[in-house]
């Protein structure tokens, strides 16, 4: 088996994984609306990023897809922010 996609399977399972965490915490109280929405949309650079990582990209590629999924995640904050208050019925 390859370890590149050995890599991108942890990579892939962690995101979820935690992403299970944070929702807990965030039900509970713990994360605020903004803080749970910033967790969700931060795995959009993450992801990009640790991809082009992984699959040793150059420099430049890897920075521009990290700022393409930094620029996907800025756009979907507010969208995020809504969903998580009307979830909550806070909002």
């Amino acid at each position: 088996m390859n370890p590149e996609y050995v890599a991108l399977a942890l990579l892939v399972f962690a995101l979820v994984a935690t992403r299970l965490w944070e929702e807990r915490q965030w039900r509970s109280g713990r994360f605020s609306d903004r803080t749970a929405a910033i967790l969700v949309v931060g795995r959009l650079p993450l992801l990009a990023g640790g991809f082009a990582v992984i699959t040793g990209q150059a420099l430049g590629p890897t920075l521009t897809m990290t700022a393409i999924g930094l620029l996907m995640a800025a756009a979907a904050y507010p969208l995020v922010v809504r969903r998580l208050r009307r979830t909550a019925g806070r909002g």
